[in-house]
């Protein structure tokens, strides 16, 4: 994809995208669809797809980005307590759903993603035995993925998130949030595991492998639902906990990407017009 394609919104808002999905295939996502693998037999396919693409991405994640991921023990402690969680990361690279995955595993994690994602030929095959879930567009089909995605905490597995909606790819900064994640983790009363990427400047032989900067992955402590509040306060409370602390460490590792001066000052100019 150009530069030229690749850095334009196709909206006026944060969550506008900046990468947009082509070569479709007609399939239905809706009510009759199980969001949350329930056979047997492909979740025994599922988890043999993950234990090999788990270390194969990995492989990709340490030569392509150097990926360092910093607090794993506070992870390792989480899992260890055998319940679900919702992890939630900003979305600024096209690998940081796999960074997130192979990070979280062994423990299952059930991605949901646009729905045009799983309209790809031959990749949605690939997505779908890495547990991914389409968000689907019609009411019917909605349902039951909020129904399947609520089953898949009641089942202690992982429901990962990015909050802010679109792939900005190599964006510095932390957007707005969605509610999604957090409407779930106060359904489920399931703490919510903050995953924080930001990016390093290449230094020594690393600088003769690519000009994109390396990441690193921080993963914060565990923000668990108020549940003195009422339901609608406790998710917007949880959201707002859970991008304070994200903000705060990313703060912490400015990368100032130039490509998307031009979209910044757009989104400026459209707040300011409203107001």
């Amino acid at each position: 994809m150009s530069k030229e394609k690749q850095y334009q919104i196709d909206g006026n808002s944060e969550d506008a995208h900046i990468i947009h999905l082509k070569h479709q295939v007609k399939v239905q996502y809706d009510e009759k669809y199980d969001y949350y693998l329930k056979s047997p037999i492909k979740k025994f396919f599922s988890k043999i797809f993950m234990f090999f693409g788990v270390g194969i991405f990995k492989l990709i994640h340490f030569f392509h980005f150097n990926l360092k991921v910093k607090n794993k023990k506070i992870l390792k402690n989480l899992r260890k307590q055998k319940t679900a969680f919702i992890t939630i990361a900003n979305h600024c690279l096209i690998f940081d759903s796999t960074m997130s995955v192979a990070t979280t595993f062994p423990k299952t994690t059930y991605l949901p993603t646009v729905e045009p994602t799983m309209k790809i030929p031959f990749v949605r095959f690939i997505l779908r035995a890495g547990n991914i879930m389409p968000i689907p567009l019609n009411l019917k089909g909605l349902v039951k993925f909020k129904n399947d995605c609520n089953e898949v905490l009641k089942n202690g597995k992982v429901l990962h998130y990015f909050p802010e909606g679109a792939l900005w790819p190599y964006y510095g900064k932390l957007r707005e949030f969605k509610s999604g994640a957090f409407r779930f983790a106060v359904d489920a009363n399931a703490p919510i595991l903050p995953y924080c990427f930001y990016f390093r400047e290449r230094k020594g032989i690393w600088k003769l492998l690519g000009k994109k900067p390396l990441v690193t992955l921080e993963i914060l402590q565990p923000l668990y639902p108020n549940t003195n509040l009422a339901k609608k306060d406790a998710i917007q409370e949880l959201l707002e906990r859970s991008h304070a602390a994200m903000k705060e460490v990313l703060d912490l590792h400015p990368y100032d990407n130039p490509q998307y001066n031009e979209i910044e000052s757009k989104l400026h100019e459209d707040t300011n017009t409203t107001l």
